[in-house]
């Protein structure tokens, strides 16, 4: 059965237990989940074996909810926001045959208000079943002004070697390559690879769900991803950020070689930030589909 339970650091989790033997961990820090195995219990989300749990780092690895900023374009607020250094809600926990559900909230109050000065409030539903995790953030305007946003879902993937891996479905798409100055290209390829470090944002480019597959050595498909986002009811084609900093570009709570075992396959509204008015809604999601 589903329910409360301690995870690393003696901090509060969500524990997600569907009856295939799927599970699911999320942490009230920050309401980010650091595990997903499926029924044959392979972890299929990576987590650094150096990721910090004290309730005041946001963890590395796992997914990691961004908003309202990504990056630090202003520096008064921390890096990627105030959403995953927050302490979140339990909103409900429910069990069924289909599925296994957690959704947590999260309101702006003193702390987020001296950063970002905005009245919000978010809900984060994670839906567990048998052969996928769907992870979906909303964003709700509960203020009298609007608000510029960005949004995302940090998603660390676990896979065999970053050597060998690769990212299908981004051909065609206008990427920003940061780690060459910034400059924008166009990528040609059908299958993306990371032979070094990599930290692109794809632009969206069609304001439809639009699958992308990571495969591994050999060519394996390891995941097929399904990337939505919306603000309002207008649908709007996802950004995709692609990221794996190797060595050189390694954090200190991620050691080497850690890097080696991830991806991250990042769905967001990030390459421009999007309004949102008073009452005003915007959903980011993404469900995960191991292969």
């Amino acid at each position: 059965m589903s329910g409360p339970a301690k995870g690393k650091g003696d901090l509060d989790t969500v524990v997600l237990k569907h009856a295939s033997g799927a599970t699911a961990e999320i942490y009230l820090w920050g309401a980010t989940l650091t595990s997903y195995k499926t029924p044959d219990g392979t972890e299929r989300i990576f987590c650094s074996p150096a990721a910090i749990f004290d309730g005041k780092k946001a963890v590395r690895g796992g997914i990691p909810l961004v908003f309202p900023q990504f990056g630090q374009p202003d520096k008064a607020m921390a890096q990627h926001g105030v959403a995953r250094i927050s302490t979140w809600t339990v909103a409900k926990v429910e069990d069924s045959s289909e599925a296994s559900v957690a959704m947590f909230t999260l309101s702006d109050n003193l702390e987020t208000l001296v950063k970002w000065n905005h009245a919000f409030q978010l809900e984060y539903t994670v839906v567990l079943t048998a052969m996928s995790l769907k992870v979906t953030l909303k964003v709700i305007n509960s203020g009298h002004s609007p608000f510029s946003f960005n949004f995302l879902l940090h998603t660390y993937l676990q896979i065999p070697d970053i050597s060998s891996a690769t990212v299908c479905g981004l051909n065609g798409r206008t990427y920003v390559d940061k780690v060459a100055g910034g400059d924008p290209k166009l990528e040609s390829s059908l299958e993306v690879t990371l032979p070094s470090y990599t930290d692109r944002v794809y632009v969206g480019d069609v304001p439809m769900p639009k699958d992308i597959v990571v495969k591994g050595v050999g060519g394996v498909p390891l995941f097929a991803l399904i990337n939505e986002a919306s603000v309002g009811v207008e649908t709007k084609a996802v950004d995709m950020v692609i990221w794996n900093p190797y060595e050189e570009a390694s954090p200190g709570d991620l050691p080497p070689p850690a890097f080696k075992e991830f991806v991250c396959v990042e769905p967001g509204l990030v390459n421009a930030f999007a309004g949102l008015p008073p009452s005003g809604t915007a959903e980011i999601s993404q469900k995960i589909i191991p292969l």
